[in-house]
């Protein structure tokens, strides 16, 4: 991915992390080889489906429904999104409210004008991607992979850490960083902990870490992804108690031309 997401996760390819038209399944071998960060998490990529089929599959399309429980009953944010995997041009559905959102070839717009979302369009546009792509966003070419030595442990299972990190290109939040952890025998990705560093998000400096889980894994046309996720705050470097936790609907790829993703009009572009 060329940019970050901006998922902090805008960016994980927009927070955010962009996406990177190469895949690292074509990178040489000894470049892979010899990084065993970069080599565990290809093949977790592979686990899940390997990036041919991520790539070439159509476009993803989902909704995610995020409960901050630790705000409130009513702090829930909840769009129906498309996205195209290969450029990371993305539109988003409001339930329930005539309003849409996206970004198309880097530029951010909101239907109609005038229109308000929280959080803000050019955070969100790509944050529900980011998590559901894991582990496939880190496909990136800006990110730098640390095998960590130390394992951790997550619901009674011990799991293999890599840290990600980015080069000052990355995008909108090179300084965000993520530690996957990933499961030694069948090489899936359990979740993994990260900060934001958005200033959208994160005015004040990065928040603190949070560890997000990939639940009830799904095949989707040979991809495997996660059916729900939980988030959970990190105490002392440690995975503590969840604070909020993310519904996952509707997955599924459809074909490239079947949803228009461009702007709908020059007016809706946001500054």
């Amino acid at each position: 991915m060329k940019k970050l997401l901006t998922l902090t996760i805008t960016a994980l390819c927009s927070l955010w992390l962009l996406g990177c038209n190469e895949t690292m399944d074509t990178a040489s071998s000894h470049e892979v080889r010899g990084n065993p960060g970069r080599e565990l998490v290809m093949d977790s990529i592979r686990a899940h489906g390997g990036t041919e089929r991520w790539y070439n599959n159509g476009l993803l399309q989902f909704r995610w429904t995020y409960h901050m429980s630790d705000r409130g009953p009513q702090a829930i944010v909840d769009t129906v999104q498309t996205v195209d995997p290969t450029n990371l041009n993305v539109m988003h559905e409001v339930p329930g409210k005539d309003i849409r959102f996206g970004m198309y070839e880097g530029q951010y717009w909101i239907a109609p004008k005038g229109s308000q979302f929280a959080p803000p369009v050019q955070f969100w546009s790509l944050t529900p991607y980011y998590f559901i792509g894991i582990p496939f966003v880190f496909n990136d070419e800006n990110a730098i992979f640390e095998r960590l030595s130390e394992s951790m442990a997550f619901e009674g299972k011990d799991y293999t850490q890599v840290k990600i990190t980015y080069t000052q290109e990355a995008g909108d939040s090179p300084d965000d960083y993520y530690v996957l952890l990933i499961d030694p025998e069948t090489k899936l990705t359990k979740g993994g902990y990260y900060i934001v560093t958005n200033p959208l998000v994160a005015p004040n400096g990065p928040g603190p870490e949070k560890f997000l889980s990939l639940d009830n894994l799904i095949d989707v046309d040979g991809v495997l992804l996660a059916s729900g996720h939980r988030t959970f705050a990190m105490q002392d470097g440690q995975i503590g108690e969840q604070m909020r936790f993310t519904e996952v609907s509707g997955v599924k790829f459809v074909p490239s031309e079947s949803v228009d993703l461009s702007i709908p009009s020059p007016e809706l572009i946001l500054e």
